[in-house]
């Protein structure tokens, strides 16, 4: 049995510059953009972000996540269910997994993908298919990988080689498809998606439950070192 193509994507740089580079080139619209999240506790901090919130990235360092191992609370995803799920199999593309499991749910998906772009047909491909095919996708689309080899060079720093060992994991917080009212944990490395939340409506920063948990996810990984960018509709900061 011939052996699987083996992909490697230079990292993003996690700042919402670069990912909102990335979402606009891709077809999402450019009335969206990618901001940071200083705290999901204080009001006043919480006022400069604009609104709605579609999507939530969470940014952590690898080795300090105790769930790392804990896969058995993602259940294995299919074509079916509330939420697009694309499984990872391109090494360093996590930062590219989670803007696209923000950009393919919820209210982004429904509004702000632009007509005839390369994330409209994405979408449609991705659809009917599984976790692993939608992978497929990914790795047979050029457009994409020049997209992203674009946007990850044009960063702030060096970027590093598309081999190298990364520090940091990126996993997004979406709202679910089709009316389906859940807020769901996605992480391109897991089997599959995971619950943590219902709310109505598509602004995930106004619900005080979806930033509870989101909250104690990030408590989870130990670490200070942690980052959180929504994606809004406004400018980047």
């Amino acid at each position: 049995m011939a052996e699987a193509r083996r992909v490697a994507f230079i990292p993003l740089e996690s700042n919402p510059e670069t990912f909102t580079s990335l979402a606009h080139k891709l077809g999402i619209s450019p009335a969206l953009s990618f901001h940071d999240v200083f705290s999901l506790t204080e009001p006043d901090l919480l006022a400069f972000i604009p609104r709605p919130a579609h999507a939530l990235i969470l940014i952590f360092p690898c080795t300090d996540d105790p769930n790392k191992q804990n896969d058995e609370v993602y259940p294995p995803a299919s074509a079916e269910g509330p939420v697009l799920f694309i499984k990872q199999t391109i090494k360093n593309a996590c930062g590219l997994m989670a803007l696209l499991h923000s950009a393919l749910n919820g209210g982004v998906r429904k509004s702000h993908i632009t007509k005839g772009s390369d994330l409209e047909q994405l979408l449609n491909e991705a659809i009917p298919l599984d976790p692993y095919a939608r992978a497929e996708l990914l790795i047979n689309s050029p457009s994409l990988a020049a997209a992203h080899k674009e946007a990850a060079e044009a960063g702030e720093t060096e970027a590093p080689d598309a081999e190298a060992e990364v520090d940091y994991h990126y996993i997004a917080f979406v709202k679910g498809n089709d009316g389906d009212n859940g807020v769901y944990e996605m992480d391109g490395s897991r089997k599959g998606h995971r619950k943590i939340a219902e709310t109505e409506g598509d602004d995930l920063l106004n619900s005080e439950d979806v930033r509870r948990v989101v909250q104690e996810r990030m408590n989870d990984t130990g670490s200070v070192h942690c980052g959180i960018v929504a994606l809004v509709e406004g400018s980047s900061n």
